[in-house]
């Protein structure tokens, strides 16, 4: 579990290894212009991790394992949208090979009527409506 991550002043703790999946930005160096006229890059400004560096006038990702698994932050920071990162990797877990989210048969424990859902649930939805509105009363 990585501990204590802060993206947009909030503290996550993202549970996944360091070294789970892939996680840094790629930088098209055909639209970086490494923030010409300005003091220094935005990205380099911004990232407190070091994860980029100015090569040949344009920002390049020297330090990939730098970066902060699902911060996305230096990506705002870039006027020429030259910061892109990859898709992220499903925190949850995924359905099981042999069902995929797929509508299966169930009978209703309370009435016995059979209802088709792609739930763990044992109720039909007119029970399970009928049971919240008395536990409301």
């Amino acid at each position: 579990m990585i501990k204590g991550v802060f993206l947009n002043s909030v503290k996550w703790d993202l549970p996944m290894e360091r070294n789970a999946a892939a996680w840094y930005p790629t930088v098209f160096p055909d639209k970086c212009n490494g923030c010409e006229g300005l003091e220094a890059a935005k990205c380099i400004q911004f990232c407190p991790h070091d994860v980029f560096e100015i090569r040949n006038e344009k920002a390049v990702v020297v330090k990939p394992q730098n970066c902060v698994y699902g911060c996305i932050a230096c990506e705002s920071v870039c006027p020429k949208k030259a910061i892109t990162f990859p898709q992220r990797v499903a925190l949850t877990p995924k359905a099981k090979p042999k069902d995929k989210g797929l509508l299966h048969k169930v009978k209703c424990r309370k009435c016995g009527n059979i209802f088709w859902t792609n739930r763990d649930a044992d109720l039909c939805f007119e029970c399970e409506a009928a049971e919240i509105g008395e536990k409301r009363k």
